[in-house]
């Protein structure tokens, strides 16, 4: 709502249908521009932005995702509208994550460029961290591209490899994205799985790519072999 770029439409999805703090909140909505929408159950993350995208309207350009326990820099969505208005022909800009103290959780090699996503973020790690990714909307609609259905948390590199299949992140140094940052790893993340979960993700994420023929993909075998080989490392 303090958005100094006021085009926009929101779609929260509440994935705690059971979490009765919650109950008051649909009731304080008053702006047409956003949509609230609950979960039966608890489905996940993965599950809840699929949701999401299925719910946006019509028109929609462009899409970016909102955890809910971060929030945007009032200048973040009239920061992508001029990146959108300068560079016409990208299809995906990514600006930083970062914490309450300005440092950003986000790192890339050089500003204002472009990059690839399997080679330099999964495969190189030239590229680090999370971001904030803003992406054309018809893009993820006309090649059906979603999160996994198989893995019910995280293994967010699903998604954002068939996007770049088909384009490549235009980077930009802004801090879009705020959060208080988390020191402790967290459950979602692949280390702190057990192996038999590591290599159960690995397998639901290799059969869930097969009818997309992801496994034509020299770089995506070789990432799921690199994770493959980290789920043996202690």
């Amino acid at each position: 709502l303090s958005q100094t770029y006021t085009d926009w439409e929101m779609i929260i999805v509440n994935d705690s249908p059971l979490d009765i703090t919650y109950a008051p909140f649909s009731s304080s909505i008053n702006d047409a521009r956003i949509h609230y929408h609950v979960n039966d159950k608890n489905r996940g993350v993965n599950f809840s932005r699929n949701l999401a995208l299925d719910k946006i309207s019509a028109d929609s350009t462009w899409v970016i995702f909102l955890d809910d326990d971060d929030y945007f820099a009032p200048d973040t969505l009239q920061t992508f509208h001029e990146l959108i208005l300068t560079h016409q022909d990208q299809k995906w800009f990514v600006t930083n994550r970062a914490k309450k103290s300005g440092k950003p959780l986000t790192e890339f090699p050089k500003d204002d460029s472009l990059y690839s996503y399997a080679w330099e973020y999964l495969l190189l790690k030239r590229c680090k961290g999370d971001a904030t990714h803003c992406i054309e909307t018809k893009l993820l609609i006309h090649s059906k591209i979603k999160f996994s259905t198989k893995v019910k948390q995280g293994e967010e590199w699903f998604f954002f490899y068939q996007v770049g299949l088909l384009a490549k992140i235009y980077y930009h140094d802004h801090n879009s994205t705020i959060t208080d940052g988390y020191e402790v790893v967290s459950g979602l993340n692949f280390r702190a799985r057990t192996r038999d979960e590591r290599l159960d993700s690995i397998q639901r994420l290799f059969v869930e790519g097969m009818p997309k023929k992801l496994y034509l993909q020299p770089t995506f075998l070789l990432y799921i072999f690199a994770r493959v080989t980290l789920a043996f490392v202690k």
